[in-house]
């Protein structure tokens, strides 16, 4: 049920695009790209798997094992990808955010994302989805790898919309 979650999601990021990237100083894309973003944690991590809340969920929370994935992992093993997949966008969007204090409190909140998903997993049981903190780590990680390429692109983005002005 992810793909149509994350096709319904484009309509909430089609709408508030433009808000959102004023409210960061940043292109009307980067608050699509973050909104997008956002829809596709909550499809893939707080949505009840095919749409159905569970009768009798119990509260369990898996802490033991966690730790941060090889490079090996993140490139061979497939959910750990889509884990990655799923929060990179918001990493990347918020790293993108136009000053950089906004930057770093898009990234601060970010980075509180995927512990923010394992409380609410946690809190609701219904919902069929159990916290681990193994997800937190591949959560963390999303993010730091889809800012780290924010970050990286930020700079060419400014050069090329700094050029296009200019013309």
């Amino acid at each position: 049920m992810f793909w149509p979650g994350l096709l319904l999601s484009l309509v909430p990021a089609a709408l508030w695009n433009r808000p959102v990237g004023r409210l960061l100083r940043a292109h009307w894309v980067v608050g699509f790209v973050l909104l997008l973003g956002l829809g596709g944690v909550v499809v893939g991590t707080l949505l009840p798997e095919a749409f159905q809340l569970s009768e009798g969920g119990v509260r369990h929370c898996a802490t033991e094992g966690g730790r941060p994935r090889s490079p090996y992992e993140l490139l061979h093993v497939r959910h750990i990808g889509i884990k990655l997949a799923t929060y990179a966008p918001v990493g990347f969007a918020a790293a993108l955010a136009g000053t950089r204090r906004r930057a770093a409190v898009a990234l601060l909140g970010a980075a509180v994302l995927p512990f923010a998903v394992s409380a609410v997993q946690y809190a609701v049981p219904a919902i069929g989805r159990a916290c681990d903190v193994q997800d937190v780590w591949d959560g963390v990680q999303g993010i730091a790898l889809g800012a780290v390429l924010g970050l990286g692109v930020g700079p060419l983005v400014r050069a090329v919309r700094a050029r296009t002005r200019s013309v």
